[in-house]
C-alpha cells in the first residue's frame, strides 16, 4: 500500500558506505575538518539557505576556533571537535557517521584490550530488586539481540559514570564480564556513551533514555530487561528493541514503535494482518512512537487505514511541489541512485535541473508536472478514537507519521514537542575523502522549501494537541486510553 503524495523525499533514505576493512590510519585533524566543511559547504542545503549575514560570521568565528583546536587534536579529540561543529547547525539530519571497518590485526589488538571485571550478577540483581535502592534510569539490564549487559555505577553514584559489563555475549569474542560501555550522564535521560561494537569497533555517541525501557544511540538502542518494575508488559519485544509491538486488551489496540527502520515494515504488516478483526472492533487505537529513531513513513502504513479519516488532505508543512535540491556532484551522484534507476524519467529529469544550476538550489519535482495527489487511503472502519504519543524523541519519519495523524478527525497527538527534524530531509551518508576511512558525513539531501529558515521547526518540534509531563507521569500509555475513553 503507497500513500499518495508521499514522496521519497519524506523519507530517511540513508545510504551507507561500504568498502572493504583498511588498517587504521590517521588523516591529520585539520585535514579532516577542512573536508568535512567543505562538504557541508557545499552539499548541505541548511548551509545554502541559512549561513548569512551576522550568521556567516558567527560560522566563520566557529570554525577558526575549531582549526586551532584541530592543530594539537588526538584521534579522540578530532572525533568530538567535528561532532562540535555539526552541532553548531542544531539539525538532528546531520551527523557524523563512525564506521565500523577493522582490519584483523586491529581486531586482534583491541580484543586483547579488552577490560573484564570480577562482576557479581546475582548481588547485582538482588540490588535491583530492592525498592528501597535509589538509581538512575540507567542502571538495570539491557539487551541488544543476543547481548545481554548490565549498567551499574562506576565509582560513587553521584559520579555520573556508569559502566556496561556483559553478562551474555554476542560473539565468542567477548567474555562474561567485559567492559562493553561506558556511559557519562550529561543531564537526566542523557549521557555520552564510549561503545564498542561486537567487532570490537568502537564509537562515541550521545544516548537517550525514553519511554523507560529504551536507550537509544542513534545508530543503534537497547532495552530494558530489568528492572522488571520500570517495564510495561509487551511493550517491548525482548528479541529486538527495535520492533513493533501490539497489544490488545479490552476495548483498546497499543502498538509501540520504537523504529521506523523499513527492515521492520514486515513485521508490522505481520501484526496487523494477525489482529485485523481485532483492530476493526476495538473503540481505542494508540500509536506510541516515543523514542522512535525514524526511518521510512512507509514502515507505519499496515496501521494507517484504522487512523485516518477518508477525503483527508496531505499536512500542508509536507507540500512536495516546494522541497528543493542543492545541487553539487555528491547531490547529483545520489539523485542517481536514490530516486529510483537512473533510465527513469523522474531521475532524468531531476538530474538534468541540478546540471543545469550547480551551486543552487533546484525544485525536487518538476515544475511543470502537475502536482501529486494528496488523497489517503480509504479508512477502515475501526478505532472510533486514536491516539498518538510522542516527545522528544520522536525524530524524522515518526514526525512525518505524527502530522498525518493529526490530519484524521479521529487523532489526538499526546505528548510532548517532538524533535523536528524535518526542514531538511532524506539523508545520504558520503565519504569526507578518499583517504579518511574512519568517519563519513551524513546530511540532508532535500530542503523542505527555499524559504527556510522562516517557518522552520528545528527547536519546537510538533506541537502535541494534549500536552504530558512524561518524565513524571507514570503510566502515560494508561492516561491516554482514559481521555480517549472518555472524549
Amino acid at each position: 500500500m503507497k500513500i499518495p503524495g508521499l514522496a521519497c523525499s519524506l523519507l530517511l533514505a540513508t545510504v551507507v558506505p561500504h568498502r572493504a576493512a583498511v588498517a587504521a590510519q590517521d588523516v591529520p585533524c585539520p585535514t579532516t575538518l577542512s573536508h568535512l566543511s567543505a562538504k557541508v559547504e557545499s552539499d548541505y542545503a541548511g548551509f545554502f539557505l541559512e549561513v548569512r549575514g551576522a550568521r556567516r560570521a558567527q560560522y566563520d568565528t566557529s570554525l577558526a576556533r575549531l582549526r586551532t583546536r584541530a592543530a594539537h587534536a588526538s584521534s579522540d579529540g578530532c572525533l568530538a571537535l567535528l561532532q562540535d561543529y555539526l552541532a553548531w547547525f542544531g539539525d538532528p539530519h546531520l551527523f557524523l557517521f563512525q564506521s565500523a571497518e577493522l582490519d584483523d590485526s586491529e581486531v586482534v589488538r583491541r580484543q586483547h584490550a579488552v577490560t573484564v571485571l570480577a562482576f557479581d550478577s546475582l548481588a547485582f540483581k538482588a540490588r535491583l530488586a530492592r525498592p528501597d535502592v535509589q538509581r538512575d534510569p540507567i542502571e538495570g539490564i539491557w539487551t541488544d539481540g543476543r547481548l545481554r549487559a548490565a549498567v551499574e555505577p562506576e565509582g560513587t553514584p553521584r559520579s555520573g559514570r556508569y559502566v556496561a559489563v556483559v553478562l551474555t555475549p554476542d560473539t565468542v569474542g567477548w567474555p562474561v564480564g567485559a567492559v562493553r560501555a561506558r556511559f557519562t550522564r550529561i543531564r537526566p535521560g542523557r549521557y555520552q556513551a564510549d561503545l564498542s561494537l561486537a567487532n570490537f569497533a568502537r564509537r562515541r555517541l550521545e544516548a537517550d533514555f525514553y519511554r523507560g525501557d529504551l536507550l537509544r544511540t542513534s545508530p543503534g538502542m537497547w532495552g530494558r530487561e530489568a528492572p522488571a518494575a520500570a517495564l510495561v508488559p509487551g511493550q517491548l519485544d525482548p528479541a529486538d528493541p527495535h520492533r513493533p509491538t501490539l497489544r490488545i486488551h479490552d476495548r483498546a489496540a497499543i502498538v509501540a514503535m520504537p523504529s521506523n527502520d523499513p527492515a521492520y515494515a514486515p513485521v508490522l504488516d505481520s501484526l496487523v494482518t494477525a489482529s485485523a478483526q481485532a483492530l476493526q472492533s476495538v473503540d481505542v487505537l494508540i500509536l506510541d512512537l516515543r523514542g522512535n529513531e525514524g526511518g521510512s513513513i512507509a514502515t507505519v502504513f499496515p496501521l494507517v487505514p484504522y487512523m485516518v479519516t477518508d477525503g483527508q488532505a496531505a499536512p500542508p508543512l509536507l507540500d512536495q511541489a516546494s522541497a528543493r535540491m542543492l545541487s553539487s556532484p555528491d547531490q547529483i551522484a545520489f539523485a542517481r541512485r536514490a530516486f529510483g534507476p537512473d533510465t527513469s524519467a523522474f531521475v532524468r529529469a531531476l538530474v538534468a535541473r541540478l546540471e543545469r544550476s550547480p551551486g543552487q538550489l533546484v525544485p525536487f519535482l518538476d515544475p511543470q508536472s502537475p502536482p501529486p495527489p494528496d488523497g489517503m487511503p480509504p479508512a477502515i472502519q475501526g478505532p472510533r478514537r486514536v491516539g498518538v504519543i510522542v516527545d522528544h524523541g520522536t525524530v524524522s519519519a515518526a514526525e512525518v507519521v505524527a502530522l498525518y495523524a493529526r490530519q484524521s478527525a479521529r487523532v489526538t497527538i499526546y505528548g510532548e514537542p517532538t524533535a523536528g527534524a524535518l526542514d531538511y530531509q532524506s539523508v545520504s551518508i558520503i565519504p569526507l575523502s578518499p583517504e579518511e576511512h574512519r568517519w563519513y558525513l551524513g546530511y540532508p539531501t532535500l530542503a523542505r522549501n527555499d524559504r527556510l529558515p522562516a517557518g522552520g521547526m528545528r527547536g519546537h518540534g510538533i506541537e502535541p494537541d494534549v500536552h504530558l509531563d512524561l518524565a513524571h507521569l507514570e503510566d502515560p500509555v494508561g492516561w491516554v486510553e482514559r481521555d480517549l475513553s472518555r472524549r
